[in-house]
């Protein structure tokens, strides 16, 4: 529903993400036969965090301050898949 990857891309301001949708756009996204497909709204009746979701840069910030053992279990885990990803590649090399 959002532009975030074109315009994060070309764009050197991150503050003025917006919806690519205009407002009252009905958005075909109804899971329930009997239900009505739910309407766009404005981007200022959005919540906050929905504009940070994409921004994995802004996610990390801020886990690393709310949670800091989260954070560097979740860097230890990185660490590790790439290493696991390394060794199948050496592995794979030597066949």
């Amino acid at each position: 529903m959002l532009r975030c990857a074109l315009a994060r891309q070309l764009s050197t301001a991150r503050g003025l993400l917006q919806s690519s949708v205009k407002e009252g756009t009905a958005l075909n996204i109804n899971v329930f036969k009997t239900g009505k497909s739910p309407v766009a709204l404005k981007d200022e009746e959005y919540p906050a965090w929905l504009w940070r979701v994409l921004d994995k840069e802004a996610q990390e910030a801020e886990l690393k301050t709310a949670d800091p053992f989260k954070y560097m279990r979740k860097q230890a885990k990185k660490v590790h898949k790439q290493k696991l990803k390394h060794n199948n590649f050496l592995a794979a090399l030597k066949k």
